[in-house]
């Protein structure tokens, strides 16, 4: 028998050792209830952990305030959660006077988060994030408001990278972004040209902004505990937004396809006969192109194909 009344929410090998909240306010949790009593009420819900969901959830009040820290994000903000799960972030946000708009597909949380939340500065909508792998739900989009908001959030891998390239590519209005993801999924978002993480996403991520690596996270921090390391990312759009050429990431996302071949082959292939304005080399591979560059690459390409037109 579990005495701490949650066995039934982990599958098989996934119980994890459960301490008791401790008595300083600094190390409990943002809100009144323990992580007892969270694992508890959510038991009673009928819910169980789903890898398939990414559910991976944080007690660790001192870590959660230091997440909010490390955003930047100021009170009064307004604050998108997708994937709240049990609310504990949700919580240390609404306790930093944040207006959070949570996204959740998942019906037992979405009903635990109303009934614990009640008639807060909290939006709750249950929704999936993704309408496909390359496209945002019309729920969310449907949620964002006008005006400026944030990205802050304890994300589900398997939709972290295209749901935050997406946000970022097609929401001008999303100042900044703070998610913790897979370490593997940060260091290639924070990354520079000709090194081995450099991809799409790094040219996104480096000509509309700057991300940093806040902090890493174990995997014990988590419950259940993930197989890898996490890492806070905090991405800060550049201000004013810079102007790109239309389908400048289309042309990227085409040529990292073949990272290993040379931009003479590759923009030979688009009718384009000279880029040296770039101060690129013709054998210059696309893995060793800054996100500048890029841009300006796009821009001649767009010409040239208007030249054909």
């Amino acid at each position: 028998m579990n005495t701490l009344g949650t066995g039934d929410i982990f599958g098989e090998n996934e119980k994890p050792e459960l301490p008791e909240n401790g008595s300083s306010p600094e190390g409990g949790l943002p809100f009144s209830m323990s992580r007892r009593d969270v694992l508890d009420s959510l038991k009673d819900r009928g819910f169980r952990f789903d890898h398939r969901k990414g559910q991976n959830f944080l007690f660790d009040g001192n870590l959660l305030r230091a997440l909010v820290r490390d955003s930047g994000v100021s009170g009064g903000s307004t604050v998108l959660e997708v994937g709240p799960g049990a609310g504990t972030l949700t919580s240390a946000l609404l306790g930093h006077g944040c207006h959070v708009i949570a996204v959740e597909v998942d019906p037992i949380l979405v009903e635990h988060l109303r009934t614990e939340f009640g008639d807060s500065e909290l939006k709750v909508v249950e929704a999936d994030a993704l309408a496909t792998k390359n496209r945002l739900s019309e729920p969310l989009l449907s949620a964002l408001p006008q005006g400026e908001f944030h990205l802050v959030a304890n994300l589900p891998y398997s939709i972290a990278s295209p749901l935050v390239c997406m946000l970022v590519e097609q929401c001008p209005q999303m100042a900044s972004f703070s998610v913790l993801v897979q370490r593997e999924v940060a260091e290639r978002w924070v990354a520079g040209p000709a090194t081995r993480e450099y991809g799409t996403s790094s040219v996104l991520l480096g000509f509309l902004g700057e991300a940093r690596i806040m902090r890493h996270v174990p995997p014990h921090a988590f419950i259940p505990a993930p197989r890898v390391e996490s890492s806070f990312v905090r991405w800060q759009r550049s201000w004013p937004v810079p102007e790109v050429p239309k389908g400048w990431m289309a042309l990227v996302r085409e040529c990292f396809q073949g990272r290993r071949k040379s931009l003479s082959r590759l923009l030979g292939k688009k009718g384009v006969k000279s880029w040296s304005v770039t101060g690129v080399e013709p054998g210059t591979r696309p893995d060793q192109v800054s996100p500048e560059q890029w841009v300006e690459l796009a821009h001649i390409c767009l010409a040239a194909n208007l030249d054909d037109d």
